[in-house]
């Protein structure tokens, strides 16, 4: 019987969308029936596929959600080029379009109370607040064999957006361009001491000590990182410039007005969603930063503050938050940090998913063989979800924020005006770039190599 209902439940659903959009699309349920909004030979541009009976009970009680859950834990096969953006993109003209026909859709699709008490739930068990918990949550992301990361990210193993002219070529280039612009905002001078929060795997701390000739203090979180960037640090003959510190963003509180200049890229975001992280996060620059001192933050940003993609939470980022830009610039006035300007980078940051997708595409053979338990095919599909939910995200509201900013408000604070030099020589064309790599080339399996050489 439950089955029974479920199934009835799902077919409403689904020709309610298939109303409402014209792009072919069908659904084979586990006994062999089927919906699909289209007659004739048509070929569909997605197929849903039901596999066993608890993933169509799942479904009906969570719909898209819980559709995308059941996906990811192989219960349902989606078939399409790109399944993540063609079902994102299906499901958003459905509930936007048409709306002579009544909101009853919308109501299906996001107001389901079930989906309501699980948000709260994952988003209390969560939180970042507690420190045991934040790095409990940034190990869970960032943990992985960092040579997954090195297939996905490219060489400089950079993960944020890049920035690409109409010239740039590579990826490489494209992260290089914004690693510069970034330090060119800062103004980084020799000898200045750099605090930055989140270092990844560790290109940007050497590129400012190799060109710019600071010294830079980095407080990251999670130890197979930070093995990984001490590794590096020392390939390159800058470990005695970078001191690493296993800490996250409030232990910077200490070291009251140490430093010249702070910078955190892609990490704001793990602030967490309550009032008091946005505060704890700010006010520990404050601390940290000089009078005078200039502060650079790279975020993706709403203009309102939400809780983040439920999926997201569950399979990628557990504690993270997609910040709010307005409440980010109200809070930083309240510790004293004034922002010189907001420049957003969405595009440049949609254009870098991109490739990340792409490269998870072409290298998913040798992620897999690095360790088949962990990079499974249930692994896969969420992360194939969060990279193409992105890509979808910022093409209809989401930004990427440029957070330039210094401690305290005074007129020789910062240039008045800009000169060329901000945006001038970026990485065009067959320039090549030096990337920091500890490897010449990524991690290929000999299969892999010999395929790329034979392509």
């Amino acid at each position: 019987m439950t089955l029974m209902i479920s199934r009835l439940f799902l077919r409403l659903a689904f020709s309610l969308v298939g109303s409402r959009v014209k792009d072919p699309f069908r659904v084979v349920f586990r006994n062999g029936s089927e919906y699909k909004n289209y007659s004739g030979n048509t070929s569909p541009r997605i197929t849903l596929r039901f596999k066993d009976r608890r993933s169509e009970i799942w479904s009906a009680l969570f719909f898209y959600q819980g559709i995308l859950e059941c996906y990811i834990e192989g219960g349902v096969d989606i078939e399409a080029e790109h399944p993540m953006e063609t079902l994102t993109d299906i499901g958003r003209r459905a509930v936007a379009g048409n709306a002579s026909k009544g909101p009853g859709l919308a109501v299906l699709l996001i107001i389901n109370p079930l989906m309501l008490i699980r948000y709260l739930w994952q988003e209390r068990r969560q939180d970042n607040y507690p420190h045991e918990q934040a790095k409990k949550n940034a190990i869970f992301h960032y943990g992985y064999d960092p040579r997954f990361f090195e297939f996905m990210l490219g060489r400089t193993v950079g993960y944020s957006e890049g920035l690409w002219t109409p010239k740039t070529k590579t990826l490489d280039q494209a992260k290089h361009n914004n690693y510069e612009y970034i330090c060119r905002k800062l103004m980084l001078k020799p000898g200045e001491k750099v605090i930055e929060v989140g270092a990844g795997w560790g290109f940007l701390p050497i590129y400012m000590v190799k060109k710019y000739g600071v010294e830079v203090t980095v407080y990251n979180p999670v130890p197979r990182q930070n093995e990984y960037m001490r590794k590096r640090f020392a390939a390159h003959g800058v470990a005695d410039k970078i001191t690493l510190i296993e800490g996250d963003h409030r232990d910077i509180s200490k070291r009251k007005g140490e430093f010249d200049k702070y910078v955190s890229i892609g990490v704001y975001e793990h602030a967490g969603l309550r009032k008091r992280q946005y505060k704890a996060w700010l006010k520990s620059i404050s601390d940290a930063l000089k009078p005078g001192g200039i502060g650079f933050i790279s975020t993706t940003s709403f203009m309102r503050r939400g809780m983040t993609e439920f999926l997201v939470l569950k399979y990628i980022f557990p504690g993270g938050h997609i910040p709010s830009l307005p409440l980010t610039l109200s809070l930083m006035k309240k510790y004293g940090l004034n922002f010189i300007d907001v420049e957003n980078f969405w595009p440049h940051y949609q254009k870098t998913l991109m490739c990340w997708r792409d490269n998870v595409y072409k290298h998913w053979d040798e992620m897999h063989a690095l360790d088949p338990k962990t990079f499974n095919e249930s692994f896969r599909r969420a992360w194939l979800m969060y990279l193409e939910g992105t890509v979808d995200v910022f093409e209809k509201r989401m930004d990427l924020s440029h957070i330039l900013f210094t401690k305290g408000r005074h007129p020789e604070y910062y240039p008045w005006i800009r000169d060329g030099k901000f945006k001038a020589d970026f990485r065009e064309g067959e320039t090549p770039v030096e990337c920091y790599s500890i490897s010449e080339e990524p991690v290929l399996s000999p299969i892999s190599r010999t395929a790329t050489m034979n392509a």
